[in-house]
């Protein structure tokens, strides 16, 4: 029986790591392709670099856009989400925004949540590697009191 029970435990440890394994590493700087991308009601970005450094649960993204739309011509925004679905806080520019990111098979799903003078905004992205971990596909979704609206942003590694 007890050689039954430590092959038991070992398959356990086994399949937890193949799990851990399985789930992608989106570590890299990421250009945004702006021919296919769709942007929806929003302004394209002339450019827009996504550096992320993933150390499961961590992520670090920093994104750089460039566009006439943006005061200065150019915005830095550096953010920080964990995959365990913990609440995480970010400053973007003078305001707090709160998120949630956790799995869902190979998808990391992000929440986001931000108040302003006229409600709620919920932002949800979905995040995925595609052609072999050379894409990154965002497929975002907003809820505003204006209404939805839906994107998607394909990303090139660099």
């Amino acid at each position: 029986m007890k050689p039954l029970r430590i092959f038991l435990a070992f398959l356990l440890l086994f399949s937890l790591t193949v799990l851990a394994q399985d789930k992608p590493n989106f570590s890299g700087k990421w250009q945004l392709d702006t021919a296919k991308s769709e942007f929806g009601q929003f302004p394209a970005p002339d450019t827009q670099t996504n550096v992320i450094d993933h150390k499961e649960p961590d992520i670090r993204l920093k994104q750089t856009i460039k566009s006439e739309a943006v005061p200065g011509g150019e915005a830095t925004v550096d953010r920080h989400y964990t995959t365990d679905g913990k609440e995480n806080v970010n400053e973007v520019r003078p305001q707090q925004v709160k998120s949630t990111a956790k799995w869902e098979g190979n998808k990391l799903l992000i929440n986001t949540k931000l108040e302003i003078p006229d409600g709620t905004i919920e932002i949800k992205d979905s995040w995925e590697l595609t052609d072999g971990g050379k894409q990154l596909l965002v497929i975002r979704e907003f809820k505003t009191p204006q209404g939805d609206q839906q994107q998607k942003l394909l990303f090139n590694k660099q």
